[in-house]
């Protein structure tokens, strides 16, 4: 489907992409990684022939059509968002108005020709799915968000973040073989990003994504392409699989560097201190040719380090924080809340979760105070003070003064120690701090803004979606700060990962009321789950089993025992199976264990016959668990199926 092979990209002084080579087999669900700056971007615009290769090929199979979610320039911003939508099918609109025309002319002309021409057009329409495709599109933009009466409004009236799903949604529409997806739960919330997650797990064709929510890509990625140190390296199974055989690889390129170093020095030390001594000139020059021609193992410089800071606590708050007493809440004629209670206690980490237009950033700007209330009462308790975070955060930012400057201006109370290795902690080391805002992107913006706020934190937070624009990393250290946070918390995220690091009480919204759900996300999920599964039988419905099913107990027995000693004969086979796999599977990861102590070995290392041997039966093992753990995979899921099937 799409082959790379040594492929070579450049802009300016500085490389992008050297020699690097990869293969995409089709229908595959792979997920692209690589640190800010490392060239995922580049590489899906060198994909869909918006950016050159300056060496190397880079193949996509012929016919293969490549969707790519960007930017879209709208050309007509009266249109509806459904129309929008549909206007990817210029075929279809062109022969639905054909239709419509015919109807009209053979409502009061029944000449045959006329019929038999709108009997073809209408089958061609059918035999491109015409009466299905607007019922897909509004399945689509339902997932992604909008309410059915959104449908029929005119772009214009969307801001920014809707554009893009409304951009989303045309793109799922039209279904390409190769599909391209960079961050695409960016603009989307909690619920959305749920849907899109299932509708990309049954998508025909390929998909190729970059995403900073670690859940998502581990639900949707069957395999990872790596961009490290100008190449693609690729791992074959999900986001959790990659980490633990990167570290297995980087233990091995350390032990082959540290190794290969001691020879260097070595090596060195000889030609300097023979260097000038004319009975060993030969051994020099054949030490110094081998120097050059050796190929130097690299071992990547991973992502800045964190560095360690407790950051400063808020002043102490009253035991009750926030109090709302049957407060209601209009936008016009629209009723959002009536008769709405919520308490907040010192200390709490309360996220909430529900659907689009539920509610959810309107209970925000209440609880931060920054949206009046029609009806009610809205009361903080002793000594609280309030800080609202939301995107309007970036747009408020200096864009003259530089990082340094606008992070000094609300962290006055810090010595100027303590002010740089704030600044520090959140990835703005060197040179960059006098970087003027106004050059910084999104992410880097995100970052000064939650330094700000976590510099001189407040004893209650409100934050609307702080993960977004953030990468891996950044969302890592925002979670280690909040989990160290004091105070009181309260915030909307479609990171399930940085829900479940830091909620400690999850609120659902829905249709203006709260139902509270002690823990985190998943637990939130798992209580959801029980509440919807079948209701246990009542005392008067078993009474009533118990007394149909003494009519004849004796026939009943003896088909019981017939089933099971059928369900027993069909078992077997897979049961003595999973003992052997597990017992391979067993035997596999413990020399699979002792190799990696071996190829991590100095001495091992040194020796050149012994080493290959060892990388050789190292992969030799990996390819065979791998093997079993899938068979055994299988296997599992024949047993749950056969004792299903038993069940009924």
């Amino acid at each position: 489907m799409i082959h790379i092979h040594n492929l070579r990209k450049q802009f300016g002084p500085q490389v992008v992409f050297e020699g690097a080579s990869a293969h995409i087999p089709p229908h595959t669900r792979v997920g692209l990684v690589g640190p800010n700056g490392s060239g995922k971007t580049t590489l899906f615009r060198m994909l869909i022939g918006e950016e050159h290769i300056d060496e190397g090929s880079l193949v996509i199979s012929k016919g293969a059509r490549v969707g790519y979610l960007k930017q879209e320039v709208w050309n007509n911003p009266e249109r509806s968002i459904l129309a929008e939508v549909l206007a990817g099918f210029p075929e279809l609109q062109a022969l639905e108005q054909s239709l419509i025309e015919l109807e009209n002319a053979m409502a009061t002309n029944h000449d045959a020709e006329l019929i038999e021409r709108y009997g073809k057009l209408r089958q061609k329409f059918e035999a491109l799915g015409g009466y299905a495709i607007e019922h897909e599109a509004k399945r689509i933009l339902s997932g992604i968000g909008f309410r059915p009466v959104q449908f029929v409004q005119p772009l214009h009236t969307f801001s920014g973040g809707w554009m893009m799903r409304v951009a989303l949604a045309k793109l799922l529409l039209s279904k390409p073989d190769i599909l391209l997806l960079d961050e695409p739960t960016n603009h989307l919330d909690l619920e959305s990003v749920v849907w899109l997650e299932s509708f990309l797990m049954d998508y025909p064709g390929t998909i190729v994504l970059t995403t900073h929510d670690q859940v998502f890509m581990q639900s949707i990625a069957e395999r990872i392409l790596e961009i490290s140190l100008h190449q693609l390296h690729t791992y074959i199974g999900d986001f959790e699989s990659y980490a633990e055989q990167k570290a297995v690889k980087r233990e091995q390129l350390e032990a082959q560097f540290k190794n290969q170093q001691k020879k260097i020095e070595q090596t060195e030390r000889f030609i300097e201190r023979f260097r000038y001594k004319a009975t060993k000139a030969r051994q020099v020059q054949s030490r110094i040719k081998m120097l050059e021609k050796m190929e130097r193992v690299k071992v990547e410089n991973d992502a800045p380090r964190v560095m360690k800071f407790r950051l400063p606590q808020p002043e102490r708050s009253g035991i009750d924080v926030l109090q709302l007493r049957s407060v209601e809440k209009r936008y016009g004629d629209k009723l959002v809340y009536r008769n709405l209670d919520f308490h907040l206690a010192r200390g709490e980490k309360v996220a909430l979760v529900g659907p689009n237009g539920a509610g959810k950033s309107t209970l925000l700007k209440i609880v931060a105070g920054v949206l009046p209330i029609e009806d009610g009462e809205r009361l903080y308790g002793h000594n609280v003070t309030v800080e609202y975070y939301a995107q309007h955060q970036l747009e408020i930012l200096n864009p003259a003064a530089t990082i340094f400057e606008e992070i000094s201006s609300v962290t006055g109370h810090l010595l100027p120690e303590q002010r740089r290795t704030l600044i520090g902690a959140f990835l703005f080391t060197g040179d960059d701090i006098f970087k003027p805002v106004s050059v910084l992107s999104g992410g880097e913006k995100a970052r000064v803004a939650l330094a700000k706020m976590l510099g001189r934190p407040a004893n209650l937070l409100v934050m609307d979606e702080p993960t977004n624009h953030l990468d891996i990393l950044s969302r890592q250290i925002l979670e280690d700060a909040l989990a160290d946070y004091e105070g009181t918390l309260l915030f909307i995220s479609h990171d399930r990962a940085f829900i479940n690091a830091i909620a400690s009480k999850v609120v659902e919204v829905v249709d203006g009321r709260l139902t509270i759900f002690p823990g985190t996300y998943d637990d939130y999920v798992w209580r959801k789950q029980m509440a919807s599964a079948p209701a246990p039988l009542t005392a008067t419905a078993l009474e009533a089993d118990k007394a149909s099913a003494a009519v004849n107990k004796k026939e009943e027995r003896r088909l019981r025992a017939e089933r099971v000693q059928q369900k027993s004969r069909e078992l077997r086979p897979f049961k003595q199976r999973l003992i052997e796999l597990e017992r391979e599977i067993s035997r596999l990861e413990q020399e699979k264990a002792e190799l990696l102590a071996a190829v991590c070995d100095p001495q091992i290392i040194a020796n050149k016959d012994v080493y290959p041997q060892k990388l050789r039966r190292q992969r030799e093992v990996e390819i065979q668990l791998e093997k079993f753990l899938e068979e055994w995979t299988e296997i599992s899921e024949r047993v749950e199926q056969v004792e299903a099937a038993f069940e009924k």
